[in-house]
């Protein structure tokens, strides 16, 4: 199973009165999260990602959605508490949030294009992958590959649960007829990515054990309310 459910922000205000009709609905924890964030957008971004991974529990073990708990590694992956061979991932970045759930570890990232950002990749990535994006093609396009190579290292160290504690170059991958595959890792290597264009200017990447593609689910905000 590999499923990825998206979101795409709505505009403050709508989402304010959504959080302000539902605050008591809410479990303390969560909400105290959620009022901790200063700006609505990081607000709506928290509490969506929350919801679509509880909402999608509910239904899937048929308990209360809000009763659904998490536990985290020591790297601050989360996982279900007390419940095994159910996994997800959360990603979200500009008005994109996105949800990777899977009976097997699964990472994800999505990214919006910033900019020029190659200058991490001297830095961070191996000689080969810096190679790859030189050959990419011009200037844009070579940026481009830049996102899509950093989501798919982002996903893949969050699929095995590292996250920022390992090198970015103690890992590589290598693009084959525009389909990335691990060139070497000193971790596990047995790992499928899923890496498109995602929405206008953003790219995404799932890390997972699952070969077909995933399962794309739209959620709206009425969709999230309807289930409180």
């Amino acid at each position: 199973m590999l499923i990825l459910n998206s979101y795409q922000l709505v505009e403050d205000a709508e989402f304010l009165e959504f959080y302000k009709n539902n605050k008591t609905k809410l479990p303390p924890p969560l909400l105290e999260k959620i009022d901790a964030f200063k700006f609505a957008e990081d607000q709506q971004r928290s509490l969506a990602a929350d919801l679509m991974v509880r909402q999608f529990y509910a239904q899937e073990l048929k308990v209360e959605w809000d009763s659904i708990q998490f536990e985290y590694n020591t790297n601050d992956k989360p996982s279900l508490k007390n419940i095994n061979d159910h996994f997800f991932n959360i990603s979200h970045s500009g008005n994109q949030v996105v949800v990777a759930f899977s009976n097997k570890e699964v990472g994800i990232d999505v990214e919006k294009v910033k900019g020029d950002r190659r200058k991490i990749a001297q830095r961070f990535f191996t000689k080969g992958e810096i190679s790859d994006m030189r050959k990419a093609g011009i200037k844009d396009e070579q940026i481009l590959y830049f996102y899509q190579l950093w989501t798919l290292k982002e996903s893949y160290m969050k699929a095995i649960g590292r996250g920022v504690s390992m090198s970015l170059s103690s890992f590589a991958f290598k693009n084959q007829n525009d389909k990335f595959k691990l060139a070497f890792s000193a971790h596990d290597e047995d790992w499928c990515f899923y890496s498109p264009k995602w929405e206008d200017g953003y790219y995404l990447s799932i890390c997972s054990k699952i070969e077909n593609k995933p399962e794309l689910r739209q959620i709206n905000l009425k969709e999230i309310n309807d289930q409180l």
